[in-house]
C-alpha cells in the first residue's frame, strides 16, 4: 500500500521471515513537530524549496538545535510522498544499511520494491554485496515510476564505518531522479560532501541557521511555556544559550536540567577518554593543542581535540582570533614575534560552547575538585598570555603568585582607563595581606577609586601605599610618586605632597617614567599652582603638558589630557588659543578612542561656554551625554558637563534648566560629586535669589559646607554671599565673599568676581562696584573670554554698560540664542529704548559720514570754473586724468593705482587694480587705457599730460585718501538710468 505524503510509514512484513524481526517499527516513525515549537518561517521555506530544486539537503547542527523539528515540518510541508529512517551506533553496518533503505523505500512505491525485497529475502548471491543491493533498489525505484519521494535520514552521524560510506556514496553517485535525501547530523554526515558542492548538488543547512531569534525565543518562553518572562530577561537567556534552542528551552524552564541534558547527549555519548579530555580541558578559555597537552598530560592531545571537534561539532566553537592563546608558540625560536609557519596547518583556535564549557566545570567540581587547582597551575605555566595566566593562579588559589603577575602588568606608572579596571578586578581577588604587602597594588586600587569619584575609599588606600612606598627608600621612589599623585587628586592637600611631586624631577627616575605619566605630573603641579592663585605657573605647567603630547604622540598622553585640560587650559591668559588648537588636533586623530572623544567633547563645550558660542556647547554636552558611563562612570567629567550646561542656561535666562542641572541625583552620587556639590549650589544660590525664593536659599547656605577642596571653599563663601545679599545685608555678602578667597580657574573665578562687583553695587558703592567690574572685563578681555561676563546673569548689565568695549560688546551680540545682555528695549543712556539698527542701515550711516568729511574746507571741490585752491597734496589726489568723461570707470574710483572700492593706499601695501582695469579691452568698450602707470609715471606710448603724477600719500595722511573722489563728469544729453558703457550708476 502506498503511503500519502506526510503520513508514517506503516510498517507492513512482505515476507515473514527472521531477518525482518529485528527492525523496530518506531525508527521508521516520523516524530511530529511539538506543539511549543516555532518555526522560522523563512528557513523552513528555504529549505522546502530546495528539496525540489536539488538531490541531497543535509542539515548540521548540534544536539537540540532542532534538526530533526525542521525536517518534520519540512515533510509536512512538501506535496511528496516521505518515509523516514532514524539511525543509531548499532546501524553501522553496510548490510543493515541496506536492509533499513530498502524497508523505508518499499511502501512508498505502488507494488513496492519487488526485487529487493526478493534480494534480502531469498538471500540471492547479490545480498552479500551492499553495493550491488543498492543497484537493485535503484532499479526497483526506476521501473515504478514513482511520484517525487521524500526520504529522511535522521541522525546519519551515527554511522561512519568504511562500508557505511561505500554505500551512501553509491546510492547519492545513483540517486533516482524522482528520490530526494534529507539528512539530519550532529556532524558532518558519511557522505561525498565535496562532490556534491562541486556539482551544486546539495543544500546545507547549519547550526547558525537554526539559531532561535530573541523574538522567536519571546513567543515560545511566554506565549507558548507561559512564562511571562520580561523581554530583556528573554534576550539575556538568548544571549547565554548562544541561540541554542533547546539552551533556551531549558533555562527559561528548568536550568537545573542542563546539565543532565549535555551530559547524557554530549558527554554520555563519548568514549571515556574522550569525555575525560573534555573536564581536564574545561579550565581553558581557548583549546590550543600545545596548552591541551601540558594540562591534560597527554601527548595525544592535538588528536583528542580533533576528534572531539568532529564529534561535538557546532559544541565546539572557532575562538576569536584576538583571544587566540599564543601559548603553543616554540620557546627556541629565534624570533618569538615570527608567524608560525605551522599554524595554518594546525587549524583553527577552539573553545567550548558557553553552555558545554559551564556545565563541563560543573561535573568537574563535582567529581574531582582536587584536580581542579592542579589543572589552573598547569594552565599558569603553560600559556603565554598574562592576563590569562593572572586568571589561572587566582583560580588555583596562588595569591602570592597572582599578585606578582598583576604588579608586573601595571608598568611602571598609571594604567590607562581600560587596563585600569582589569588591574582593580583582579586586586579585588587577592587577599588583602597580597596587596598591604605591595604598595604598588595599592596604589593601583586607589587610582581606580579616584577614577570613579570615591575619594574616601581612596584615601584610604593610598596612604599606606605611600608609608610603604616611603619607608622602602629608592627602591619604590616611583611607587611613592604615584601614591602622592592619586592622593594629591583625592585631597588636594598641597602643602604636604606637593613637595613629594617637586622632588621628583630632580631624581633620575623622572626620565624613565612614560610620556603619560610625565604628563600627569605636570597636570598635578598645574593644578596646584591654580588652586594657591599662581596663575603663571598654572599655565606653564599645562603648556608643558601639551607639549608633551605633541611631541609624544602617545594616545596615553592624550587620555591624560581628556580627563584633566579642560578646566586647567581656560584658567589663564591664552588658554583659549592652546586648548583650541589642542581640540583641533585630537579631531584630527584617524581612530580615537573613547575617553580621547569625550575629552574634545568636554574641551569643545568650555570653549563654547567661554567664547559665547553657546550652540556649541550645547552641542557637545549633548554628544558626551552618555560617554561617561559608557566609560565606568568619570564622575568629574560628567559633573563638569552638567555644570556647563547649567552654565548656559543661566546665561541664557533659562532659570528653570540652570536649577535642573544645579541639583545632582543623590542616589547615584559619589564623594567627588559631594565635594562638587558647594560649585552646583554657587549657581543654584544665584537662581534662587534671582527668583526670590529666600526660604530655599537659606536652607542652601546652611546646608552647604565648604569642605576641603578650594572650589568648594570659594562656591561655599558664593552660596553664604548670595544669601546675605538676598536678605538685605550687603555687607555680610561681601565678607562672605572676602574669606572664600580666589583660584585661578576661570569658570569657578569670575563669577565670585562678578558678585563682588553687584554686593558693592547693592551696598551704593557705585564707583567700587564700577571699578570691580572693570576688572573683570579686563580679565575677560585680556584671556579672550567674553563668556565670563555672561555668567553672571543680566544683573550685571548695567554695570557691564558702563565699563563698555569691544568685550562686553561681543557678548551683547553673541551666544546663539537670546541675548543675555543688551537685549531689545533695555533703557539706554538719556533714558530712550535702544532699538537694534539693521546692518543695512549702519551701511549708509557710514557712506553718508564719508561723503560729509570729503567736503570738508580743507578738501572741498572748486565748483565748476573756479581756480583750484586746495594743497598741493590734496590738489595731486584730486587731479584725475580724465578721458572724455570716461576716465573714473577706467582708474577705479579713486584714480589711477588705487582700488576701485575700499579704504584707499596703506603703507607698505601695494595698490590694488579697479574693476574697469580687470575687465578685457572688448568690455571696455574698447576705450584706451589710462595714461598713467600705478606709479605716477606716463605708460608707455600715452600721450602727455599736464596733471601731476599720481603718487601715494604719506604716512600720517592715510585717512584722507578714502575721502577723495575725482570729479564726476558731466551727465551726456539724452541718457538716463545707467552708463552702459561705463557701468556706472549716474
Amino acid at each position: 500500500m502506498a503511503a500519502e505524503p506526510g503520513d508514517v510509514a506503516p510498517v507492513v512484513p512482505l515476507v515473514r521471515t527472521p531477518r525482518w524481526d529485528w527492525v523496530p517499527r518506531t525508527k521508521l516513525f516520523r516524530p511530529p513537530p511539538a506543539e511549543d515549537t516555532v518555526p522560522d518561517p523563512e528557513l523552513l521555506a528555504r529549505t522546502a524549496r530546495a528539496v525540489g530544486e536539488v538531490p541531497v539537503t543535509v542539515v548540521v547542527a548540534a544536539a537540540g538545535a532542532g534538526k530533526s523539528t525542521l525536517a518534520s515540518s519540512v515533510v509536512e510541508r512538501c506535496a511528496r510522498r516521505a518515509g523516514w529512517l532514524r539511525f543509531d551506533e548499532l546501524d553501522d553496518d553496510p548490510a543493515s544499511v541496506v536492509e533499513l533503505l530498502v524497508r523505508a523505500l518499499d511502501p512508498l512505491v505502488d507494488g513496492g520494491c519487488a526485487g529487493s525485497r526478493q534480494l534480502l529475502d531469498t538471500g540471492l548471491p547479490a545480498s552479500a554485496d551492499p553495493r550491488r543491493a543498492i543497484g537493485v533498489l535503484v532499479n526497483d525505484l526506476v521501473v515504478a515510476e514513482p511520484p517525487p519521494l521524500l526520504l529522511v535520514l535522521d541522525d546519519l552521524h551515527t554511522l561512519g564505518a568504511p562500508g557505511v560510506r561505500a554505500v551512501l556514496d553509491y546510492l547519492v553517485a545513483n540517486l533516482p531522479p524522482a528520490l530526494h535525501l534529507l539528512v539530519t547530523a550532529r556532524r558532518e554526515p558519511p557522505l561525498p560532501m565535496p562532490r556534491l558542492r562541486a556539482r551544486a548538488q546539495i543544500h546545507e543547512v547549519h547550526d547558525a541557521d537554526l539559531r532561535i531569534s530573541p523574538e522567536r525565543a519571546e513567543v515560545l518562553l511566554n506565549d507558548r511555556l507561559g512564562l511571562a518572562l520580561s523581554r530583556e530577561r528573554v534576550r539575556e537567556v538568548v544571549a547565554a544559550a548562544g541561540g541554542w534552542t533547546t539552551g533556551v528551552r531549558l533555562l527559561g524552564t528548568a536550568p537545573e536540567a542542563l546539565d543532565d541534558y549535555l551530559d547524557a547527549e554530549v558527554l554520555g555519548a563519548e568514549t571515556p577518554e574522550l569525555r575525560r579530555f573534555l573536564l581536564d580541558t574545561a579550565v581553558l578559555d581557548v583549546l590550543e593543542p600545545a596548552v591541551c597537552a601540558a594540562v591534560t598530560g597527554r601527548d595525544d592531545a592535538p588528536a583528542l581535540l580533533a576528534t572531539a571537534r568532529a564529534r561535538l561539532g557546532p559544541l565546539l566553537l572557532v575562538a576569536d582570533p584576538g583571544a587566540a592563546d599564543p601559548g603553543a608558540a616554540d620557546p627556541g625560536a629565534a624570533d618569538p614575534g615570527a608567524a608560525d609557519p605551522g599554524a595554518a596547518d594546525r587549524g583553527p583556535v577552539l573553545r567550548h560552547h558557553d553552555l558545554l564549557a559551564a556545565a563541563l566545570r560543573r561535573r568537574l567540581a563535582a567529581e574531582d575538585p582536587a584536580r581542579v587547582p592542579d589543572l589552573h597551575r598547569s594552565a599558569a605555566a603553560a600559556v603565554a598570555d598574562p592576563a590569562a595566566r593572572v586568571e589561572h593562579l587566582l583560580a588555583a588559589g596562588a595569591g602570592a603568585e597572582a599578585a606578582d603577575a598583576v604588579a608586573a602588568l601595571a608598568g611602571p606608572d598609571f594604567p590607562r582607563p581600560a587596563e585600569l579596571h582589569h588591574l582593580e578586578t583582579w586586586i579585588r581577588r587577592l587577599p588583602p595581606a597580597d596587596v598591604t604587602a605591595r604598595p604598588r597594588l595599592g596604589v593601583l586600587a586607589g587610582f581606580a577609586a579616584v577614577q570613579r569619584g570615591r575619594l574616601a575609599e581612596a584615601t584610604a588606600l593610598l596612604e599606606p601605599a605611600l608609608a610603604a612606598a616611603t619607608a622602602a627608600g629608592p627602591a619604590e621612589r616611583v611607587t611613592q610618586w604615584l601614591a602622592a599623585r592619586a592622593l594629591h587628586v583625592a585631597t588636594a592637600d598641597h602643602a604636604r605632597l606637593v613637595p613629594i611631586l617637586a622632588a621628583l624631577e630632580d631624581d633620575p627616575a623622572f626620565a624613565r617614567l612614560s610620556p603619560s605619566a610625565r604628563a600627569e605630573h605636570h597636570l598635578s603641579r598645574a593644578y596646584a599652582a591654580a588652586h594657591t592663585g599662581d596663575g603663571d605657573a598654572c599655565a606653564a605647567r599645562t603648556r608643558t603638558a601639551v607639549a608633551v603630547a605633541v611631541s609624544s604622540g602617545d594616545d596615553g598622553v592624550l587620555e591624560v589630557l581628556a580627563r584633566h585640560l579642560g578646566p586647567l587650559l581656560i584658567g589663564h591668559e591664552g588658554g583659549v588659543d592652546l586648548v583650541a588648537e589642542h581640540v583641533a588636533r585630537t579631531e584630527a586623530h584617524p581612530h580615537p578612542t573613547p575617553l580621547i572623544r569625550l575629552g574634545t567633547l568636554v574641551q569643545r563645550a568650555y570653549l563654547g561656554l567661554l567664547t559665547v558660542r553657546w550652540n556649541e556647547a550645547d552641542a557637545a554636552v549633548t554628544e558626551a551625554a552618555d560617554l561617561p558611563e559608557r566609560l565606568g562612570g568619570l564622575p568629574y567629567l560628567r559633573a563638569t558637563l552638567d555644570w556647563v550646561r547649567a552654565a548656559v542656561a543661566h546665561a541664557r535666562g533659562d532659570l528653570a534648566l540652570a536649577e535642573a542641572r544645579c541639583r545632582p541625583d543623590t542616589e547615584t552620587a559619589t564623594d567627588l560629586d559631594r565635594d562638587l556639590v558647594p560649585v552646583r549650589h554657587a549657581l543654584l544660590a544665584r537662581v534662587l535669589r534671582r527668583q526670590g525664593r529666600t526660604a530655599e536659599l537659606d536652607a542652601l547656605a546652611r546646608g552647604t559646607t565648604p569642605g576641603g577642596h578650594p572650589l568648594g571653599r570659594v562656591a561655599g563663601a558664593v552660596v553664604r554671599a548670595q544669601a546675605s545679599l538676598a536678605a538685605g545685608d550687603p555687607a555680610g555678602a561681601a565678607e562672605h565673599l572676602a574669606r572664600g578667597g580666589t583660584v585661578v580657574v576661570a569658570p569657578f573665578l569670575v563669577p565670585s568676581s562678578l558678585d563682588r562687583a553687584l554686593v558693592l553695587a547693592a551696598a551704593g558703592r557705585h564707583a567700587e562696584a564700577v571699578g570691580a567690574t572693570r576688572e573683570v572685563v579686563e580679565t575677560a578681555r585680556r584671556w579672550r573670554m567674553p563668556g565670563l561676563l555672561a555668567l553672571a546673569g543680566d544683573e550685571v548689565r548695567p554695570l557691564l554698560e558702563e565699563v563698555g568695549g569691544r568685550t562686553v560688546d561681543r557678548v551683547r551680540g553673541r551666544g546663539g540664542g537670546p541675548r543675555p545682555l543688551g537685549r531689545a528695549g533695555r533703557p539706554a543712556r538719556g533714558g530712550r529704548p535702544h532699538r537694534p539698527v539693521p546692518r543695512r542701515h549702519r551701511r549708509r550711516r557710514r557712506l553718508r559720514r564719508r561723503r560729509g568729511a570729503s567736503r570738508s574746507v580743507r578738501h572741498a571741490r572748486p565748483r565748476r570754473g573756479e581756480p583750484d585752491r586746495r594743497p598741493g597734496p590734496a590738489r595731486s589726489r584730486a587731479a584725475v586724468p580724465a578721458v572724455d568723461g570716461r576716465a573714473r570707470g577706467a582708474a577705479g574710483r579713486h584714480g589711477p593705482g588705487l582700488p576701485a572700492r575700499g579704504r584707499g593706499l596703506r603703507p607698505g601695501r601695494a595698490a590694488l587694480p579697479g574693476r574697469a582695469d580687470l575687465q578685457p579691452a572688448a568690455r571696455r568698450g574698447g576705450h584706451r587705457p589710462a595714461p598713467h602707470r600705478d606709479d605716477g609715471h606716463p605708460r608707455p606710448g600715452a600721450p602727455a599730460r599736464d596733471q601731476p603724477p599720481i603718487r601715494p600719500d604719506p604716512p600720517g595722511d592715510r585717512h584722507r585718501l578714502t575721502r577723495r573722489r575725482p570729479p564726476r563728469p558731466a551727465r551726456p544729453p539724452g541718457r538716463a538710468g545707467r552708463d552702459v558703457v561705463r557701468g556706472a550708476r549716474w
